[in-house]
């Protein structure tokens, strides 16, 4: 197996200076008395495996630049972006596609970016495993947010703050294994190299099904949230914990020992990670 890549492994640099980038969606929200298409913007960083998340509005080249603005103006200066070329989104839709490719012979994107003294790379053709470090994560952002979004369909504000609270879900994971003794140090997330702390929020309060049907949008919104991090947990938190064959003995656990519990009861951003 050949070494990581330069971009994965350069010390001393912020979060986000190299960054791979992916669309997601469509996201049907309301409009009035109508249904409009929206679209998540994954910025994953490869250093620290953080996440941020747009939305765009459509799958225009002025879209797309304005997602990546938001970004920048947020995140701070990007040095490379890396992204599929369209040739490889086996799993998008024709239409995202037709995007992609569109983006690569007008350039527009390309210029725009090299003003801000941005490298834009491509990734080769039928080659997903390329950006395996951000499809892995659309994966389950998808699965989740589609069967999410179909039961209760949001407004624009209320998806924005949908897609703010999944980011502070997403960078509140455990980026290394945690430590069978109480006195070590809580596993490393993203958000303790971008906030100094392990969750950037909790949840406001508990939530039930029948704010889905209030008028007050932001408990839908939360009670969304809660939907979403209930998911994350029974879906991603297993794939940390490896279930091998053993080929020797281990003594059985005893009072005193430290395990993991997932309380599915817990408050959103608690519970299944706190010690």
């Amino acid at each position: 197996m050949a070494d990581l890549p330069t971009e994965r492994v350069t010390p001393d640099l912020p979060p986000f200076t190299f960054v791979g980038a992916d669309f997601f969606g469509p996201i049907i929200v309301k409009r009035g008395r109508s249904d409009v298409k929206r679209y998540g913007v994954i910025f994953t960083c490869l250093t620290t495996r953080a996440v941020h998340l747009e939305i765009a509005s459509s799958l225009d080249t002025d879209s797309c630049i304005n997602a990546i603005r938001r970004f920048i103006s947020r995140r701070g200066q990007v040095k490379q972006i890396r992204s599929d070329n369209g040739t490889n989104l086996t799993s998008a839709d024709k239409e995202l596609k037709n995007a992609i490719k569109v983006w690569n012979q007008s350039n527009k994107l390309q210029v725009a970016l090299q003003q801000k003294g941005i490298q834009w790379a491509y990734n080769p053709p039928a080659a997903s495993h390329f950006g395996g470090i951000w499809e892995r994560l659309i994966k389950q952002i998808k699965q989740i947010l589609m069967s999410i979004t179909r039961e209760q369909t949001l407004d624009d504000e209320s998806l924005h703050t949908f897609i703010c609270e999944v980011e502070a879900i997403l960078n509140s994971r455990p980026l290394t294994t945690a430590s069978d003794s109480p006195s070590d140090l809580e596993p490393l997330t993203p958000n303790h190299l971008l906030v100094s702390e392990r969750s950037a929020c909790t949840t406001p309060g508990l939530f039930q099904k029948s704010d889905l049907y209030t008028r007050k949008r932001w408990k839908q919104v939360q009670y969304v949230s809660d939907l979403f991090w209930k998911r994350w947990v029974r879906e991603y938190l297993p794939n940390l914990q490896e279930r091998q064959k053993w080929f020797k003995q281990k003594r059985n656990y005893v009072c005193g020992d430290i395990v993991l519990i997932a309380d599915p009861n817990a408050p959103r951003g608690l519970g299944c990670w706190e010690e």
